[in-house]
C-alpha cells in the first residue's frame, strides 16, 4: 500500500508551516543519509520554513555541520529509544504553540527515498571546528585509521571479523605502516607496537581533524563514521575503503559521488552476505 499512498512528508507540506520540530534519536550517519534529504525537501516546498530538530546530546557535533537547521538539546536522552511527545515537550520546556508541525518519528528511509542517486547530501566544515591532532599524542605522519566495529543496536553481520583486522594490522606492521583505532568503545583489543587507540578518546570535530590531518586511509564498515566522513563538503586527499555483507544500505544505497572531490572511495563487497568471506589480501590489494 505504501508505493501508491500520499507520501507522508509531501502531504504534510501541502499545508503551510512556519516552524517545524521533529524528534531525532537516532544515528549519527542518518544526518547525511536522511535527515539532509528530509530539510531539503521542505525548504524545497516552504522556503521560509524553520526546522528544528530535539536531538540526543552526543549529536550536537553532526548537526553543527548540517547548515539550514537549529537544535535544542535533550540531555537525558538514551539512543533509540522512545519518547512521550507531550511529556518530553513539558521536560524540555517547550512551547507546543511555537510549533505549527511536531514530528515525533520522521522516517527518512520511506519519505524521501527519491533522493538515491539524485541528491548529494553536504556537511558542512567551519576551521572553528578543527582540533589539531598533535593534540591527542600523533605525530606529523600519516596513519591509516580503522574502525573496527560498525557500534550499532543493530547489523551485527555489518561487522568484519575481530581475527582477520587483527591479520590486517600485522600485515600492516610489517609494511612499516601506522594505525589508528576509531570508535567509542575500547573493544576488542588489538596487538601490535604501531597501533595508537583512540576508542573513546575522540570527539566528531577531532575525527574528522584527523581525517584531514592525518589519515591516508580509513578502513571502515557501514556506519556513521563513513557517512560523516564521505559526505564532509571539504576538499582533502583520503583513501575510503568501505567493507559491505549487504550493499543495499548506506552511502552505497544512496548511490552519489562525494562532495569531496579529492576522496576515492572503493567499496568492497562480501561475497553471500558474509563478511567473514572477504579476505585480508583484498583490503591489502587496495591500499
Amino acid at each position: 500500500m505504501r508505493a501508491v499512498a500520499p507520501n507522508p512528508l509531501d502531504k504534510l507540506l501541502k499545508v503551510q508551516k512556519k516552524h517545524i520540530l521533529l524528534f531525532w534519536n537516532r544515528g549519527l550517519g542518518d544526518i547525511a543519509l536522511g535527515l539532509y534529504a528530509i530539510a531539503y525537501r521542505i525548504k524545497e516546498k516552504q522556503p521560509n520554513a524553520k526546522i528544528t530538530f530535539l536531538i540526543r546530546e552526543d549529536l550536537q557535533q553532526g548537526f553543527s555541520l548540517f547548515e539550514g537547521v537549529s537544535t535544542i538539546i535533550a540531555k537525558d536522552w538514551k539512543r533509540g529509544e522512545r519518547y512521550s511527545k507531550d511529556r518530553e515537550l513539558k521536560k524540555q520546556k517547550i512551547d507546543p504553540e511555537d510549533f505549527d508541525e511536531i514530528i515525533e518519528w520522521p522516517d527518512p528511509t520511506y519519505w524521501v527515498k527519491w533522493q538515491r542517486g539524485k541528491l548529494t547530501p553536504k556537511l558542512t566544515w567551519k576551521e572553528e571546528f578543527f582540533k589539531d591532532p598533535g593534540l591527542l599524542g600523533l605525530e606529523e605522519k600519516k596513519y591509516i585509521a580503522v574502525q573496527p566495529l560498525c557500534e550499532t543496536n543493530y547489523g551485527l553481520w555489518r561487522n568484519f571479523p575481530e581475527s582477520s583486522f587483527q591479520k590486517l594490522f600485522e600485515k600492516l606492521e610489517e609494511k612499516g605502516e601506522r594505525i589508528i583505532l576509531l570508535g567509542k568503545e575500547a573493544k576488542p583489543e588489538f596487538k601490535g607496537k604501531n597501533i595508537v587507540d583512540l576508542r573513546g578518546k575522540t570527539d566528531l570535530y577531532q575525527l574528522l581533524s584527523l581525517m584531514q590531518k592525518r589519515v591516508k586511509a580509513l578502513i571502515v564498515p557501514d556506519s556513521g563514521v563513513l557517512s560523516m566522513s564521505y559526505y564532509l563538503n571539504k576538499d582533502f586527499p583520503i583513501k575510503v575503503i568501505s567493507l559491505w555483507a549487504d550493499p543495499n544500505h548506506g552511502i552505497l544505497k544512496q548511490n552519489v559521488a562525494s562532495p569531496n572531490k579529492s576522496l576515492t572511495h572503493i567499496p568492497l563487497i562480501a561475497k553471500d552476505k558474509d563478511l567473514s568471506k572477504m579476505s585480508v589480501e583484498k583490503i591489502l590489494e587496495h591500499l
